[in-house]
């Protein structure tokens, strides 16, 4: 992994990647204007989480807006404690749209593992997310005896999805070609899990020959991600002389009911009770009733990961590497 940038050693703020430092900036984030608008996704999300039947009877409760809303900062606050500095500084690096601790992760040009029996890991970012902000997750399935790629996307995320769904075509096809496999494993998060499953189900069956083995989706709005509308209508303002970028619409829009095309896949999508991007009972996606594919629908009920932490959090790799060990998904369930 490439060393540490400079500028990122001397930033004027390293208190905030402390364990208390870190919860003091979530709580001074979460007064964002932005951060604001997507609270009140995050507050719906819980509320509705607590009138669901994914929760027992005995749990079941209505909670009002202020104390969803104090569930809601106070686990934002106490999420920070909960994954590692590396991932704290990732996480606000991000937030600031700052420096991140590299400048890039490495392309696979060589297998560190050649005789592992695992198969190769891709991971597809997210809107406006670049590669590096996957350096905890792409530490963690190395030192697990992944070979491991991060794909960058165009435009970072802005281009539309087919142009997206290209790229990544290029990269399973890469990925396949370096580790000499049939098959690799794919992670996307958010806008990613939508590229990949856009991608396979278009693109990417061949003479009924899947290139994918798992296919796990974090946080991903397969019927319309919500939050994309409070981003839209914050950007528009904000660059008046550019063009909205189309993938906007094609997130809050999404529908993608065509994911029932391959009984070789084994579908994962993991989504969190507090997603301020995905309402998350619309954005789960359901298994065919016939059995012709394969849907692993995990919801994270654990107040300490969110949308974001999602893709930092060590509790969540532990559960996807091992769904990528079981190789098919197992009956529905919560987590």
């Amino acid at each position: 992994m490439n060393s540490k940038s400079t500028a990122f050693k001397h930033k004027p703020i390293p208190w905030m990647y402390s364990t208390m430092g870190s919860m003091l900036a979530a709580a001074l984030i979460k007064l964002n204007p932005i951060q604001r608008r997507l609270t009140e996704l995050e507050i719906r999300n819980i509320q509705d989480y607590f009138n669901s039947d994914f929760i027992s009877p005995a749990q079941r409760r209505r909670i009002d807006n202020l104390t969803a809303f104090m569930m809601t900062y106070l686990n934002a606050i106490r999420r920070m404690t909960k994954v590692s500095k590396q991932a704290r500084q990732d996480y606000y690096a991000l937030q600031r749209q700052g420096c991140f601790a590299v400048t890039e992760l490495p392309r696979l040009q060589e297998p560190l593992y050649k005789d592992t029996q695992k198969l190769p890991l891709l991971i597809v970012p997210g809107l406006n997310t670049p590669p590096v902000f996957f350096r905890e997750m792409y530490g963690y399935f190395t030192e697990k005896g992944y070979n491991v790629s991060v794909m960058a996307l165009p435009d970072n995320g802005l281009a539309d999805v087919a142009t997206a769904a290209a790229k990544l075509e290029e990269e399973v096809s890469f990925l396949k070609q370096q580790c000499d496999v049939s098959k690799i494993n794919v992670i996307g998060h958010c806008l990613g899990g939508v590229i990949a499953h856009y991608w396979l189900e278009t693109l990417g069956q061949k003479a009924g020959n899947s290139p994918i083995e798992n296919l796990v989706s974090l946080g991903t709005g397969f019927m319309g991600a919500e939050g994309v509308q409070q981003l839209k209508n914050i950007w528009i303002p904000r660059n008046p002389n550019k063009p909205v970028p189309k993938v906007f619409d094609e997130l809050i829009n999404w529908n993608l009911n065509v994911v029932r095309n391959s009984t070789e896949v084994a579908y994962h999508s993991l989504i969190t009770i507090w997603d301020f991007m995905v309402h998350f009972r619309k954005g789960i996606l359901e298994a065919a009733t016939d059995g012709s594919c394969r849907v692993n629908n995990l919801i994270i009920d654990d107040p300490d990961i969110d949308h974001l932490t999602i893709a930092l959090n060590h509790e969540v790799f532990q559960k996807i590497d091992r769904m990528l060990s079981a190789g098919k998904a197992p009956t529905p369930q919560l987590v």
